[in-house]
Order: structure tokens, then C-alpha cells, then sequence
């Protein structure tokens, strides 16, 4: 289950490539082999999303299937 958080690390944030014009997304990175962290691009010290390899799959798969 994702879980929120705050983090105190600078990581390597990757942004969607879908991402609009104005900046909205989300910036995701790897943490560790197994997590996976996701933030918003406009709230970038507020907490974040943790998600285990196996939940984030599953996301993507949901969100593809419903075009969100």
C-alpha cells in the first residue's frame, strides 16, 4: 500500500513525458530496487507517494486501461 511521507534526499526526479505545458505532472524516481516515489511537480517539498514495484505496475496498468 503507498504510503505518504516527507523526504529529506535529493534524488534524481524524472518528469513524465506526458506532462502539459504550465508544469502540471508528477516527477517520479527509483528509490531502491523495489520503490518507486512520486511527487508533484508544483509541491515539491510537501510528502510524497512511496509505491512498491508491484503497486506501481499495477497503477500504470489501471491508469492505461481507463486512459486517466
Amino acid at each position: 500500500m503507498a504510503t505518504w511521507s516527507q523526504e529529506t534526499y535529493a534524488p534524481t526526479w524524472r518528469r513524465s513525458s506526458y506532462s502539459s505545458v504550465q508544469g502540471n505532472c508528477v516527477e517520479v524516481v527509483n528509490r531502491r530496487p523495489s520503490e518507486v516515489v512520486v511527487r508533484d511537480s508544483k509541491q515539491r517539498a510537501c510528502a510524497v507517494l512511496r509505491f512498491t514495484d508491484r503497486e506501481w505496475s499495477h497503477l500504470l496498468v489501471a491508469l492505461v486501461a481507463h486512459r486517466i
